[in-house]
């Protein structure tokens, strides 16, 4: 794991989308995995000035890492509305790039096969951007998860549900999400996760620094062989290595 620090989400985030960008300047058609969420809002800033500026459209595949369980992808806090609406709106992405969940599917079986077999006709995901949350889930995989699952339909944790209500523009409670699961993810060719804010201290010091348990799922990435973990100063506070 290699560990970027940074003065502040700005300075964060314009490193992690330069990483991210040259990484992918290579790769004709690359598989790219972007979450929704405070954390990457900076980072999507970026990259949507990048294409506008230069006047080009990412020629990327996009798959999408979770959603909320009863939420339809068009309404506002949604994660697929989160990033129509950081990028892929502004940049005119055509839709039959994108491959997201849909939390009102009555088959959630059936969306976590297609979702699966989308990942695996790419041979896997090119590069993974995720966030954390306060407990530790990547994506809405859970305290507990299982490591070996592809993808899951989970019950959300009581941190999740709460942080979820900030969201949507009116009142609404989410009690499930459907996400890929860890393997799929820890699979990911090149992993970036970024975090700011005190309130991710806590949690960050655990993932760098504790054991590797399902018990904090952001602790798998300490095996990956090429994860980048990028903080603003607040995030590392607590780091003592």
């Amino acid at each position: 794991m290699e560990i970027h620090i940074s003065a502040d989400f700005d300075a964060m985030s314009a490193l992690a989308a330069r990483d991210f960008l040259e990484r992918l300047s290579g790769i004709e058609q690359p598989l790219v995995l972007l979450p929704s969420g405070n954390s990457p809002v900076g980072f999507l800033k970026v990259i949507r000035e990048h294409f506008l500026q230069t006047g080009t459209r990412p020629q990327w595949q996009f798959i999408g890492l979770d959603e909320w369980v009863g939420i339809g992808q068009d309404e506002f806090g949604s994660c697929r509305e989160f990033l129509d609406r950081h990028l892929f709106r502004p940049l005119g992405v055509a839709g039959d790039r994108i491959h997201f969940f849909n939390g009102l599917a009555t088959d959630l079986d059936a969306e976590r096969r297609t979702a699966e077999s989308v990942v695996a006709s790419r041979g896997g995901i090119d590069a993974a951007v995720l966030g954390i949350g306060t407990n530790g889930h990547l994506g809405l995989n859970e305290p507990g998860s299982d490591p070996s699952l592809l993808s899951q339909v989970v019950p959300l944790a009581p941190s999740t549900i709460e942080a979820a209500r900030s969201y949507f523009d009116r009142p609404r409670t989410v009690t499930h999400g459907i996400t890929l699961g860890l393997k799929t993810l820890l699979a990911s060719k090149s992993i970036y996760l970024l975090a700011s804010g005190h309130g991710k201290a806590s949690i960050i010091q655990r993932v760098v620094e504790g054991s590797v348990s399902s018990d904090v799922p952001g602790t798998f990435l300490q095996d990956h062989g090429d994860c980048h973990l990028y903080l603003d100063t607040e995030a590392a506070s607590k780091l003592t290595t």
